[in-house]
């Protein structure tokens, strides 16, 4: 499992983005005791899609349809 920080650092993105992925319905993470965000690994490989797909410059559109389809 893994926080939002881990994720953020790991693949270079604000806590921000995070969340706003998660608003669009791309990441679902769990929660723990406190309402904190923990994030599975399918969730870590998810972002990593999400992440390689804007680099390559896809739409959030197309990229969510590969998540579906992931």
């Amino acid at each position: 499992m893994f926080t939002i920080s881990q994720l953020a650092q790991e693949f270079k993105v604000s806590h921000r983005t995070i969340r706003y992925y998660e608003e669009l319905g791309l990441l679902k993470p769990d929660r723990k005791e406190g309402n904190q965000r923990v994030y599975s690994k399918r969730e870590q490989a998810r972002l990593k899609l999400i992440v390689h797909g804007k680099r390559y410059g896809f739409q959030l559109e197309e990229i969510k349809e590969m998540v579906v389809l992931f």
